[in-house]
């Protein structure tokens, strides 16, 4: 499912969605951003009913409150990686210490997924549970930027961020054997 969203309050709780893929860019022109624009119903359609992709009417604002939401209000924290999606199993409604946020930064997926279709592809399979190849990618970089309580550690006062990949495995394997 994907949405265009003038605010993220305008996203629908549905119980029956596990991920929410936010695609999320600051003010400037990006072309990495814009291949998400002109690839975005296609990935709506591969990632299936049980996901969502999510896209701001306004970019600028739309980033804003991902950061708000998802980050508090570190304004330095992201900026450095757009255009980036967010992957999250939780609603912006519904967050908790132990939801789900991985910063996937566009930049760095062409190179690391071995181009956009195996990008867009494992990405599919990835919030399908039918693989955890698309997290396994990350491993193989240790300075990937994640947050979130459990999957990284941040350094307050310097950008720092760790990535336990294997705790993100862990969880996805769960879940993906509830599903």
């Amino acid at each position: 499912m994907g949405f265009l969203l003038n605010s993220l309050a305008n996203l629908p709780v549905d119980d029956e969605v596990h991920f929410y893929i936010f695609v999320i860019n600051g003010q400037w022109q990006e072309p990495l951003y814009d291949l998400m624009e002109q690839n975005f119903a296609r990935v709506a359609r591969s990632i299936g009913d049980h996901a969502v992709i999510a896209k701001g009417l306004d970019p600028q604002a739309f980033y804003g409150e991902i950061e708000e939401r998802y980050f508090g209000n570190d304004a330095d924290m992201l900026f450095s990686l757009l255009p980036a999606l967010l992957i999250t199993d939780a609603h912006p409604e519904e967050i908790t210490g132990q939801s789900m946020r991985l910063i996937v930064p566009l930049r760095e997926a062409e190179e690391r997924f071995g181009g956009w279709a195996q990008f867009f592809a494992l990405l599919s399979d990835f919030v399908q549970f039918r693989s955890d190849e698309f997290v396994k990618r990350f491993a193989k970089l240790e300075d990937v930027v994640d947050a979130a309580n459990r999957f990284v550690e941040i350094k307050p006062g310097i950008f720092g961020v760790s990535i336990n990949v294997n705790e993100i495995i862990s969880w996805w394997r769960r879940r993906a054997a509830a599903a």
